[in-house]
């Protein structure tokens, strides 16, 4: 089981843009874990001790508004960030609406980071 301090899940089909995200994440002091498909993270030893979700919406086999719903039932306290290279407003309002924020790919590093302090601090994006 991954170290419970401060663990945060990347959720992307792209091996260059969840090992950036990884890059980024622990050269900031956070642990993470990374998934390229929705499956993999819910059946992880990542999941329970998770402090936030990266998740991109366009996945593979389960979309990434797909993974949120069962993340609600999983782990309602998870706070989620998604990331869209194709953020549409209607994206906007459905990332909303599930408790979490959209971001446009290439995410900016700073206020991936603000988000994911807010989401330490707060449990909430």
């Amino acid at each position: 089981m991954p170290s419970s301090r401060r663990v945060i899940a990347v959720i992307d089909d792209d091996q260059g843009v969840r090992a950036a995200l990884c890059n980024l994440l622990d050269s900031a002091g956070y642990r993470s874990c990374s998934f390229s498909a929705g499956e993999d993270f819910l059946a992880s030893d990542c999941l329970p001790v998770s402090l936030c979700a990266i998740i991109d919406l366009r996945l593979a086999r389960m979309s990434g508004f797909e993974l949120a719903e069962r993340l609600a039932l999983a782990r309602p306290d998870l706070p989620l960030l998604f990331i869209s290279a194709q953020a549409t407003p209607r994206q906007q309002q459905r990332a909303s609406a599930l408790g979490g924020v959209l971001l446009a790919k290439p995410v900016q590093a700073d206020i991936l980071l603000a988000l994911l302090t807010a989401c330490v601090l707060y449990g909430r994006p």
